[in-house]
């Protein structure tokens, strides 16, 4: 009986070690979860060649940024809110430089941001532009169409610094004290947007994200 107890102990043994090196049985995930598992994309919509966008943009009779916008770049994503949506083109084709001197040349904003760290940021009524060079997928343009409700319910200022100064994106926003309000918020509840990524959105104060709804396609050379 002796002998029974002892070898029943060794396998008791033996299990609490293989579940503590290797996880619960049957999960294959372990280490591997959340959005940031692949290295790149799965599939970006196509676009026509530059010389097509920006003759689309130079013909373009839009009467808005979002309509211009629509007209000459593929739409990638979407993030949608309670308190406000985005929605996220995209280019190959043409610079960040390119992209706002386009937009700007087309359809003048009201503010235009300074260009830092592959960011740059154009105001027009109730929409912001939020331009940034991709950090997963090189040479990828990320064009974000944000409502200005997106904005003011979603983002962190630290997302802006050194673009916009505070007091420009108070006076934007309608308030007096958005900014140093929304700070104090992002810091003491950490669920601030902090820009679009390709997996999932980005949460700048906390390991959270904001997922994007993968509605992608309707561009100019969808289908082709």
């Amino acid at each position: 009986m002796k002998d029974y107890a002892g070898l029943f102990i060794v396998v008791i043994i033996a299990i609490v070690i293989a579940y503590n090196s290797f996880g619960s049985f049957g999960d294959g995930t372990r280490g591997m979860s959340g959005s940031n598992a692949e290295d790149t994309y799965e599939e970006l919509p196509s676009e026509p060649p530059r010389s097509e966008i920006l003759d689309s943009i130079e013909q373009s009779e839009a009467g808005s940024v979002r309509q211009l916008l629509s007209d000459s770049f593929p739409l990638l994503d979407t993030v949608e809110t309670d308190e406000g949506n985005s929605e996220i083109f995209m280019t190959q084709e043409l610079t960040l430089p390119e992209v706002a001197e386009e937009l700007e040349r087309k359809i003048e904003p009201e503010e235009v941001s300074d260009r830092e760290e592959g960011k740059q940021v154009l105001i027009y009524p109730d929409e912001f532009v939020i331009l940034q060079e991709s950090e997963e997928e090189p040479g990828l343009i990320l064009i974000e169409l944000s409502s200005d409700e997106f904005v003011r319910n979603n983002y962190s200022p630290n997302f802006f610094q050194g673009l916009l100064a505070y007091s420009l994106l108070n006076r934007m926003l309608g308030s007096n004290d958005w900014a140093e309000r929304r700070q104090s918020r992002c810091q003491s509840g950490g669920d601030c947007y902090g820009g679009y990524s390709m997996y999932g959105g980005s949460n700048s104060d906390s390991s959270g994200s904001f997922r994007g709804s993968s509605n992608r396609g309707g561009g100019p050379g969808t289908g082709k």
